[in-house]
């Protein structure tokens, strides 16, 4: 019986962690993970770098797992360590395969044979990819740049190395391929999701983020969601689910934050990484205990929601801003294909590589549509037909600020606000009372706009100026984020608070806020912004204790009040007033904000 409603949870196997472990070693394991994690299947790896586990250990393991009522699948990584002759003149990254090299080939073929021959289904560890400069891959590389033939490359080793071979020994064998987190990178190792997702039977997600500054990668713990959402949205019904690991995850809320984000995308699998890592860890240990929380609310919420994020594949650029912004209250919701039916739509440089962007952005704001673009998109894209729509010019000039100013979301006048550290930013020159300054930040005796709005036709065209370092967001005063909430989240709810919280909505009018455990968190109180007249925010795990508002602002907005601590969600629904679900607040439009009870 599974242990959770709304996804299984699973663990990874390597090989190293099986090849030798006995019959009552891996008992103990076992009882162990049941205890304190619930596991509903494992995958089983019979190989890894060099290491193959024998069929009579294999059985034995696979044996042992059903017996306790866990689900087996297989696993593969694809690296191989140091083949003597046949490895002269490459230097191979992570022991990654030569895919260019015969005896490699060879060895992939017949390892991908006789793990077909063992399981029904097996899934493809994140390094099956290449990055081999070596003389068989110059020369088969000819005058391609190394995306086109790495991207090339390994939809034939796809083709013929994997899945060909795997089904002549098992022709109802179903194979997975895991994306990695590091999807800006994709295309210059051979990730293809784009060909692969429609060569494998299911793909899965990477959402490992650890710490964001201690690691190579520099993730924004919000991809642990985002990259789920992009790949549903790839493969609908296809993203098997989600995978992390416990390594760089200090504190230990890191780890944690790790599985709610995977869970809040709502995956059809939580797989954690690995058996050997994760045996008597006490990250482990409190993870029944959150993922049964977790499961019982997702049960109460819709499908996820969120501003659609426009990241063509094989992009790059402007790395992860939308997963900053994300972790500011900002909810994306990223998409492969530009989103023509959607009211709003968010673009970074990313979306220039779709050559028509440009068109297609102006139809769809001269429609009506609502675009918000960053500094990066407007620099590449001005001499390439954005110039009809706004009057911003780019001048490489940049300013370190820290005084602000923003447009009320309601009403007139100017609200100033100071950060702390000095954030820089580009000027993007613009031509005053054609294109207008929502926010701006100061540089000595001027101020230049870092949320700029343009008309066009019967649409808008926003600008957001992003900072030099990305993740310098988080500096932005409480005001000037809550200003571009206001125009970036596009359901019900945004937040008013400071960065380092993120705000998951459902189309059910639910939502989630979870404040990230960092450096120098602490509890506070926030503000919930609805737009709409509501009564009420309703606790999902304490219904009778409902959060009453503040005030119902002028401009149909109702305010709440909540308390918020670091690393732990909550879920709210909102119980709308009678018939006042978007209609308008009948009220002097110059009065100070009122009592709920007053309106």
């Amino acid at each position: 019986m599974p242990h959770y409603k709304n996804f299984r949870a699973v663990v990874y196997c390597t090989a190293q962690s099986m090849v030798r472990i006995s019959p009552e070693g891996l008992q103990r394991q076992i009882d162990f993970f049941q205890k304190y994690v619930g596991v509903d299947k494992v995958y089983l790896e019979p190989y890894r770098d060099d290491c193959l586990i024998p069929r009579e250990q294999l059985h034995m393991c696979k044996e042992l797992f059903r017996k306790n009522g866990i689900e087996v699948a297989g696993g593969i990584t694809t690296t191989i360590s140091g083949q003597g002759e046949a490895d002269a003149g490459r230097q191979r990254l992570f022991n990654t395969y030569c895919f260019c090299n015969e005896r490699m080939r060879n060895h992939l073929k017949e390892t991908v044979e006789y793990i077909a021959s063992e399981f029904d289904e097996f899934i493809i560890d994140d390094f099956f990819f290449t990055n081999c400069t070596c003389d068989d891959c110059r020369r088969a590389k000819g005058d391609r740049s190394w995306e086109a033939f790495r991207l090339d490359l390994m939809k034939e080793v796809s083709e013929n190395l994997v899945i060909g071979p795997a089904r002549a020994i098992n022709p109802e064998i179903r194979i997975t391929v895991k994306f990695p987190n590091w999807m800006e990178s994709y295309q210059e190792a051979g990730y293809n999701p784009g060909a692969q997702k429609d060569l494998f039977d299911k793909i899965y997600t990477g959402t490992e983020t650890r710490h964001q500054r201690h690691t190579d990668q520099h993730l924004p713990r919000y991809e642990s969601y985002s990259i789920m959402r992009y790949m549903e949205n790839l493969a609908p019904g296809r993203n098997g689910g989600g995978w992390f690991d416990p390594y760089q995850c200090y504190p230990m809320d890191c780890y944690l934050e790790q599985a709610y984000l995977t869970v809040l995308s709502r995956p059809r699998e939580v797989m954690m990484f690995c058996w050997g890592s994760l045996y008597n860890n006490k990250l482990a240990t409190p993870m029944g205990l959150q993922l049964a929380r977790l499961d019982k609310l997702l049960s109460k919420v819709g499908a996820c929601a969120g501003l659609p994020c426009y990241l063509p594949l094989n992009a790059q650029g402007e790395d992860h801003v939308e997963d900053y912004l994300g972790m500011a209250g900002i909810p994306f919701e990223g998409v492969p294909e530009f989103p023509k039916g959607a009211p709003a739509v968010f673009l970074t440089v990313q979306a220039l590589r779709d050559e028509q962007i440009v068109d297609k952005l102006e139809q769809y704001v001269a429609a009506g549509g609502k675009a918000i673009v960053t500094s990066g998109f407007v620099k590449e894209a001005l001499g390439k037909g954005l110039d009809r729509m706004t009057s911003i010019r780019y001048r490489d000039r940049t300013f370190d600020a820290t005084e602000y100013m923003s447009e009320p979301v309601f009403g007139f006048g100017n609200d100033l606000s100071r950060g702390g550290a000095p954030v820089r930013f580009p000027v993007l020159e613009h031509r005053n009372n054609t294109t207008w300054a929502l926010a701006k930040a100061f540089g000595g005796d001027e101020s230049y706009g870092i949320l700029l709005r343009d008309t066009y036709g019967r649409g808008q065209l926003l600008t957001l100026a992003v900072p030099d370092a990305i993740s310098d967001i988080r500096k932005l005063p409480q005001m000037v984020l809550t200003r571009i909430r206001a125009e970036l989240c596009c359901g019900p709810v945004y937040l008013d608070a400071p960065a380092q919280i993120s705000l998951f909505p459902y189309d059910n009018d639910t939502f989630c806020i979870y404040p990230y455990a960092c450096d120098g968190c602490a509890a506070q109180r926030i503000r919930v912004r609805v737009r709409g007249v509501a009564e009420a925010l309703c606790p999902l795990e304490a219904p009778g204790r409902e959060v009453k508002p503040l005030y119902v602002a002028p401009n149909n907005e109702t305010v709440f009040e909540l308390m918020t601590e670091p690393g732990e969600f909550a879920f709210y629904a909102i119980r709308w007033a009678e018939n006042r679900k978007g209609t308008a607040l009948q009220a002097d439009w110059g009065s100070a904000p009122h009592e709920f009870a007053e309106a």
